[in-house]
């Protein structure tokens, strides 16, 4: 008998899971315009949970006569076919949150606007970015020779006052915040105590700026003639690093950008007609640079 009523549960879960399935690829089309796209664990179904949550569903099931068959549902119903189904406000908060979790955002492409509200943090590249790239209306954060380490020093002047990024971090909002650093790291300690630093860094961004999309950038590779003839700026190095704080993405609030897979590199280094000195590009290259975050762009 139990098993009996172990089939019947378990019967009843896939078909409201199709279902749901179902209504959530009929929404994403009517609703948001296809914008999700469907892969694992990103299925139709989150696109149903957020319907949910924006209401939009209700439009739907009052309209149309392939679901709808009472004349009226309030915001707590569900209708498929001749039933309806009441969802209390802790199903409600649990389906909220379980599409909150579940939920993941791709790359897209936009244009220059989307640099209005960002903030750039980083080193000398940035400090190159900040004056070759074309970018406007940003907050560049960065000078020569910056490291992890510097965070939290008193290196910057903010409205006339000597201030650390964190204090700046703690007193403006930003929606983006692009941070670049890790090559002036590369002769001090190793690619995982460089990488417990740049984690509490990263952490302490997000705390300090909940709503803000956070992009680590990779740290652009040098030339071939550069990394054999260093001892410690290797792309050898560069790459170890790259590769732990790669790991801090998760697609959600926080993404990682590998400027090392633009047209600035080649084979696995830095291309040397691109740059002065083997390590930095040269001015009129920087807006390469641009044009690849511009492809890396997040629109939630």
């Amino acid at each position: 008998m139990r098993d009996n009523k172990n089939y019947a549960l378990l019967t009843l879960i896939v078909i409201s899971s199709l279902a749901f399935s179902l209504l959530g690829t009929r929404w994403n089309a009517l609703y948001y315009h296809n914008e999700d796209t469907y892969t694992v664990p990103n299925i139709p179904l989150v696109t149903a949970m957020k319907a949910i949550h924006d209401g939009t569903y209700l439009s739907d099931l009052l309209g149309s006569q392939a679901f709808a068959s009472t004349s009226f549902i309030d915001n707590d119903s569900l209708l498929f076919g001749n039933i309806a189904f009441r969802i209390s406000e802790t199903d409600l908060s649990a389906v909220e949150a379980m599409s909150s979790e579940i939920r993941t955002y791709s790359f897209t492409t936009t244009d220059d606007n989307y640099f209005n509200d960002a903030c750039f943090i980083g080193d000398s590249r940035t400090v190159g970015i900040s004056q070759y790239a074309g970018i406007e209306n940003a907050t560049f954060l960065c000078r020569n020779s910056l490291s992890i380490y510097d965070y939290d020093k008193k290196k910057f002047t903010y409205e006339d006052e000597k201030m650390s990024i964190r204090e700046i971090l703690s007193e403006k909002e930003f929606s983006k915040i692009y941070l670049m650093v890790g090559i002036n790291e590369c002769g001090t300690g190793t690619p995982e105590t460089f990488f417990k630093q740049y984690k509490e860094v990263v952490a302490d961004i997000r705390s300090l700026q909940p709503n803000a999309l956070i992009f680590i950038q990779g740290n652009l590779l040098v030339t071939e003639s550069k990394s054999n003839e260093d001892e410690n700026i290797t792309n050898e190095n560069i790459s170890a690093r790259n590769k732990l704080i790669a790991t801090l993405a998760n697609q959600k609030d926080i993404f990682y950008i590998d400027i090392n897979e633009s047209r600035l590199c080649a084979d696995g280094s830095l291309i040397s007609d691109y740059t002065w000195d083997q390590v930095h590009i040269r001015a009129q290259y920087y807006p390469i640079w641009k044009e690849f975050l511009l492809k890396h762009a997040i629109i939630v």
